[in-house]
């Protein structure tokens, strides 16, 4: 079997915790002002039309800022502070931090949908849960097809799919490569014109292949925030 990340009992309790912090940002992002459209977020499928964002997420498994930039294609670097499945699965950790960069392309942008194609590629250094910590380090190539369809002037759907495949390395035991398949779903609301909140949430089915064999289980993020100007 795939030499498992350790998951302790309160793995579940932190998610919790995180996730209700994230539901209060996405409420405050979206006020009591829903009358005016502005940019797409950071997890949309537009590119920017004249100004660079600041996008700001919380959840499972993480905290995260990215600094987002237009262009052909926008692109962003950004960071991550971990505390769980950086990638959805096989890769559960207690704490760790990340850097990211991305790229988006925009394939289609016939209304009321758009399509893209991003590539985020990113490094891990996290340390294992439970009665010995292991050093933990991961090389990850995430790539995303985003479709984003507008619904209302203020309210976006966001679906898509999202294959973020790792390869980890755990102190002591043998490395592995973690494929998750996880499709998208979730929501963007144009709070004024420099704010747009979102909520979204990637599942599928998470593959680990090692010399240990091979192994399933469910992947899952789920992440809320606001992109801003």
């Amino acid at each position: 079997m795939i030499d498992p990340i350790v998951v302790a009992d309160h793995s579940f309790f932190r998610m919790r915790v995180v996730y209700g912090l994230g539901i209060v940002v996405l409420l405050l992002g979206a006020g009591p002002s829903l009358a005016v459209a502005g940019q797409p977020s950071g997890v949309s499928a537009a590119p920017y039309a004249d100004a660079d964002g600041h996008h700001v997420s919380v959840g499972w498994p993480s905290l995260a800022y990215d600094w987002w930039n237009r262009g052909e294609p926008d692109w962003a670097i950004g960071a991550e502070l971990v505390y769980g499945d950086w990638s959805g699965a096989h890769s559960d950790v207690e704490i760790g931090f990340a850097a990211n960069g991305r790229f988006r392309w925009r394939l289609s942008g016939t209304d009321p949908a758009a399509i893209a194609l991003q590539l985020s590629p990113g490094v891990l250094m996290a340390a294992t849960e439970g009665p010995a910590d292991r050093f933990v380090f991961a090389v990850r190539s995430e790539i995303a097809v985003p479709v984003t369809v507008r619904l209302h002037p203020r309210v976006n759907l966001i679906t898509g799919g999202v294959v973020p495949v790792t390869v980890v390395f755990v102190e002591d035991a043998d490395p592995f490569v973690t494929l998750p398949l996880m499709g998208r779903i979730g929501a963007e609301i144009t709070a004024t014109k420099a704010i747009v909140s979102w909520l979204m949430l990637e599942i599928g089915p998470g593959i680990a292949f090692g010399d240990g064999g091979t192994d399933v289980e469910l992947a899952f993020r789920v992440t809320t925030g606001a992109t801003f100007w």
